[in-house]
């Protein structure tokens, strides 16, 4: 420990590095690691902060169309059960069957709709998916640059793992 101490000393003295030049390649591999999990991480928020923005407007859409489409199912449910009465006239029947087509379109809207948010949704959660694997490795590439800078660390103080 002592000579080590000396050793340190002398590197202080003369200005070369302190650690040596396998203990500053550690850190800077680390530091690395570190700058490439912060963009990772930087790059998943931004993609959700911008798919956030894009969400909101279409499920303002599509909550306006969904109230309007129960508005237009309500009124076409109740016109057509006071409409059709035993012995009413054929008129009657028709406009039922025309409020009927009618709702059947409403409804394939809808469905289309309904499909096409859960094919974004879809896209969504795989870019977070994608997004989090990324963070992920990226984590693990600094706990790999972590450990190679404590083991740098032990042989500078001649310790031996426990």
């Amino acid at each position: 420990m002592q000579g080590t101490l000396e050793e340190v000393e002398l590197s202080a003295v003369n200005g070369t590095h302190v650690f040596g030049p396998e203990h500053g390649k550690a850190l800077d591999e680390l530091r690395s690691a570190q700058i490439g999990l912060a963009q990772a991480w930087a790059r998943s928020e931004a993609d959700e902060a911008v798919e956030g923005t894009d969400k909101e407007s279409k499920v303002k859409g599509g909550l306006t169309l969904g109230s309007e489409g129960r508005s237009a199912l309500e009124a076409v449910g109740s016109t057509v059960t006071g409409s059709i009465r035993p012995g009413s006239s054929s008129g009657g029947i028709a406009a039922a069957e025309r409020r009927g087509s009618k709702l059947e379109e409403e409804t394939e809207a809808d469905v289309l709709l309904a499909r096409k948010r859960r094919e974004a949704n879809d896209r969504y959660f795989q870019r977070v998916n994608a997004g989090v694997l990324d963070v992920v490795a990226k984590l693990e590439e600094v706990a790999a640059a972590m450990r190679a800078v404590e083991q740098e660390s032990r042989d500078i103080w001649g310790e031996s793992e426990t």
